[in-house]
């Protein structure tokens, strides 16, 4: 067997592997009865600002065919295990490379640890002066162009995930796990920045963001306001929320914690990875994703509470839940990215904004680069909860306000109305939710016109007219 380690962002040093790459070589031996023979530790560049996830996925390429290829016995193919940013360049690799050919791959397991799938809440604030004057002191560049994949709501990251959406990749012999955690190292928490002690998340990655189980919903503006155009899912993939784990660090984290010595009774990251490599067939990693999911919903009420004295002068109590992340694309029916608008989730009777379950509302960023683009992150549990009272009603629906409202070219607002249960088949707990909402754009006539007469005249005060 050969496996591949691929690192995540602004990494300059191999330690990050920390001790799996050892620890899976003996215990893969011991549990699996597999010789590892070969391993490859990835060393990609994301700290200079030039260089973009296609960038380094073109540079994988070439890796993988003067490096791998000729390591590989006939019929044999490598495992990749990635963490972080990793997990987004080996899938960018794959859509470059063998789009609609996974058959063809060398790769057989894709073994992501936290992942950014769906980026990072912290991305925004890793381009800022203050993360600039840090990486210029240690000598490197923050990364602009793998941040700018990283941010929340990118047009790079939507572009990947909308292709993904249309793989199988079990069917093609392609094993696709996630592995992730949802403890936060409070050594590392800043009281500068939420997101490094986000509910939810690891506190670098959402799991909404890690997991490759998501949706895609097109809302259409109609004479009767927003309807359901399109709407698509991927297969099933397995989603692992690992006890105890972090993003980062030598302590809990998902990959610097391991030592050499460790093993599956000892890490649940080996454990975890173990069973990833026992998968050969679709029965097994069918078994495997039902296995997973049993210790995902484990871990999610073991550590719903977490109490904590150290780092603290009184003991205090931290709690997480289930949450959902909902990241919308705003455009017009001319193609139009759209920048000046509002996005109200409404509920009660009325269908009121302010009819919501109190508290599920978490955080909300725009994409700096797309304004376009607009991340919310709730509150799952909440919501269910709290419009599900009572069984006869939930009443939830999305109003959308584009501006400008009046003018030679203009929006009109237009509102999705039902109830959170219809929407439990795009909506679900510890998933993103990809909606494209089209606006339409109304165009007066009076925007071009014809005249008779050959006499000068003005026209500045022509006026908007009928609706072409």
């Amino acid at each position: 067997m050969l496996i591949v380690f691929v690192h995540g962002w602004s990494v300059t040093n191999t330690d990050t592997y920390g001790g799996l790459p050892l620890a899976l070589q003996s215990s893969v031996a011991g549990q699996l009865n597999i010789q590892v023979q070969h391993l490859r530790l990835a060393k990609y560049v994301s700290f200079a600002d030039e260089v973009k996830i296609d960038d380094i996925a073109r540079g994988m390429q070439h890796a993988v065919n003067t490096e791998v290829l000729s390591r590989l016995k006939p019929g044999e193919k490598f495992v990749c295990i990635t963490h972080s940013t990793g997990g987004p360049v080996v899938r960018d690799w794959l859509s470059q490379y063998y789009e609609h050919k996974f058959p063809q791959c060398p790769m057989s397991h894709l073994i992501m640890l936290a992942p950014a799938n769906h980026g990072s809440a912290l991305a925004q604030l890793g381009k800022g002066k203050l993360a600039r004057m840090k990486f210029f002191t240690e000598g490197v560049e923050p990364g602009i162009g793998v941040l700018d994949w990283l941010e929340l709501g990118s047009d790079q990251s939507w572009a990947l995930n909308r292709q993904w959406l249309e793989y199988d990749c079990t069917a093609d012999g392609l094993y696709v796990f996630t592995l992730t955690g949802q403890r936060i190292d409070r050594s590392f928490y800043d009281n500068l920045n939420s997101y490094t002690g986000e509910a939810g998340s690891d506190g670098v990655v959402r799991i909404t963001a890690a997991n490759m189980n998501y949706g895609f919903l097109r809302l259409a503006q109609t004479d009767g306001g927003l309807v359901v155009d399109k709407q698509s899912r991927p297969a099933k993939t397995a989603l692992g929320i690992l006890p105890g784990r972090s993003h980062s660090g030598d302590k809990i984290g998902i990959l610097r914690s391991v030592k050499a010595t460790d093993s599956a009774q000892t890490h649940p990251t080996v454990d975890a990875i173990l069973k990833c490599l026992a998968v050969q067939d679709s029965a097994s990693y069918a078994a495997a994703v039902k296995d997973f999911d049993k210790l995902t919903a484990q871990t999610q009420k073991d550590e719903r509470i977490e109490k904590i004295k150290e780092l603290f002068l009184v003991e205090r109590t931290f709690k997480t839940g289930r949450y959902c992340m909902l990241v919308f694309r705003l455009i017009d029916d001319r193609g139009n990215n759209l920048s000046d608008y509002d996005v109200l989730f409404t509920g009660g009777p009325n269908y009121d904004e302010n009819h919501l379950p109190e508290g599920f509302f978490v955080d909300r960023q725009h994409n700096s680069n797309n304004p376009g683009k607009l991340t919310y992150y709730v509150d799952y549990d909440i919501l269910n909860k709290g419009l599900n009272k009572d069984p006869s009603k939930g009443e939830f629906g999305i109003k959308i306000v584009v501006r400008p409202q009046s003018g030679f070219a203009y929006y009109t607002a237009a509102e999705y109305k039902g109830t959170f249960d219809a929407l439990k088949s795009y909506i679900e707990p510890n998933q993103t939710l990809m909606i494209e909402v089209q606006m339409r754009r109304h165009v007066g006539e009076g925007v071009f016109q014809l005249t008779e007469k050959t006499d000068p005249e003005s026209f500045k005060d022509v006026k908007v007219g009928k609706d072409i």
